[in-house]
């Protein structure tokens, strides 16, 4: 039979040792795996391997360090931690370390390679732009704590090495259930394992829940007027090379930007359209002043940062109180009413090109970047976009998008840039004519 008070004291020992070990690992890897995303150096993609083949680490490996470590003729043994709970904490911290680490790393490296350009042309303080990294990441993150947990409630090797398996001190589930095999208590080591998996299925999923409860939370949208616009301060002649890897990307192209005014720029793929948005958004190595009332950079690719609808169109009034409110103006505008209780993860690529464009016109550009903004929409949300650039011009606001769309360049531009392998033809040029006539194909 199995003796009640025991049990109560081997599930407490239990969770004690293994949520106090994910609980200091979370503390020291996430940091850390936050840190190391950051850098460029090669050491770190170098270290980033050591730490990923440590995944593996084997407990009884950790078992012998620790052992050595806390023995009496240790390092640490003058602090009389062998057979201890605190000594099967730290075997299991360092145990799961890596894991917490590593995961942690690789979710916040995506983050980085995903969301930089658009994290980069916010305008958002270092803080705060930490927070939002911190919020993308974490799926990432929890399941990386998850696993670190499950390989510590689970790990056996290390705590009978160190803890010793002391009935009433440092006896655990994983020990009780060895020692009943041992014993031939085939009957009573299956319950136990049994009430362990139960166990660690419930904590899971209570923090699953907690954490799908908290993403839940909306924000009220308000705000039925556009966002006053920043008109462009004159008029500004930028000449924009770019080189990376002893490759010229962009050669002298010459844009003059101004007050009110649109500037399609348009190309066959790969001839550098995204690399000059870029380079005028500050991505390519120049100082752009970027954020409300200054550049807002709109890349091709939709990149969402929160997790609902509601909380997207009203980022801006979040992060940006001065500015006026207007979520419930662009929720109309571009048809997303019916989406604002809805998670950002559920929306086709059309609804979330339409809520990025939403969130970035909120910011109240002056200088708005367009990277193919309405490519692959419908032609009523076309129009809205459309409609709601001209306004734009018409506030001051300067306007260079780029277009796969021949037509859309010529309806609202003030001036067709046509680019080819990296240079700007000159408005002579025959392939301009052809392309800007339609009868480029005979050319």
């Amino acid at each position: 039979m199995v003796d009640e008070a025991a049990l109560r004291e081997v599930i407490f020992t239990t969770f004690l040792t293994s949520g106090t070990a994910t609980l200091i690992a979370a503390l020291i890897g996430v940091p850390l795996g936050a840190w190391c995303a950051r850098q460029g150096a090669s050491f770190f993609s170098k270290l980033q391997t050591v730490i990923t083949a440590l995944y593996g680490l084997p407990p009884v490996v950790v078992g012998v360090f620790v052992y050595s470590l806390f023995s009496k003729s240790g390092a640490l043994g003058g602090l009389d931690l062998l057979f201890t709970v605190e000594a099967m904490i730290f075997a299991q911290t360092c145990l799961i370390l890596p894991l917490v680490w590593g995961g942690s790393w690789a979710a916040f490296e995506a983050v980085g390679d995903d969301y930089s350009d658009t994290l980069g042309t916010l305008g958002v303080s270092p803080r705060q732009r930490l927070m939002l990294e911190v919020g993308l990441a974490k799926n990432g993150v929890y399941h990386a704590v998850i696993l670190g947990f499950g390989r510590a409630i689970a790990e056996v090797g290390a705590v009978i090495m160190v803890g010793g398996n002391i009935s009433g001190k440092t006896r655990v589930m994983t020990t009780s259930i060895v020692l009943e095999t041992s014993k031939g208590n085939m009957e009573q080591a299956a319950l136990l394992g049994l009430l362990l998996l139960c166990l660690s299925l419930a904590l899971v999923a209570l923090a699953s829940f907690a954490r799908t409860q908290r993403a839940r939370k909306k924000p009220v949208l308000n705000g039925d007027q556009a966002t006053v616009a920043t008109p462009y301060n004159g008029e500004n002649e930028q000449v924009v090379s770019v080189q990376k890897k002893g490759v010229r990307l962009l050669e002298n192209i010459t844009l003059r930007l101004r007050t009110g005014s649109i500037i399609a720029v348009v190309g066959e793929s790969g001839a550098g359209k995204s690399t000059l948005l870029r380079s005028l958004a500050g991505l390519e190595d120049d100082e752009v002043m970027c954020g409300p009332g200054a550049c807002i950079f709109v890349p091709q690719r939709p990149v969402l940062l929160t997790p609902s609808v509601a909380e997207e169109l009203s980022f801006s009034s979040q992060y940006f109180p001065d500015l006026t409110p207007s979520s419930l103006y662009y929720q109309e505008l571009f048809s997303l009413g019916h989406l604002s209780t809805h998670s950002t993860a559920h929306l086709s690529g059309g609804e979330r090109q339409r809520l990025v464009l939403a969130r970035q016109l909120s910011l109240s550009p002056s200088l708005l970047l367009l990277d193919e903004c309405t490519a692959n929409l419908g032609w009523t949300h076309i129009q809205a976009i459309e409609k709601e650039l001209l306004r734009l011009k018409e506030e001051g606001v300067c306007i260079v998008m780029v277009t796969h769309n021949i037509l859309q360049a010529k309806r609202l531009a003030d001036e067709v840039v046509v680019l080819h392998e990296g240079r700007r033809l000159s408005d002579d040029h025959p392939l301009v004519k052809g392309v800007l006539s339609g009868s480029w194909m005979s050319q």
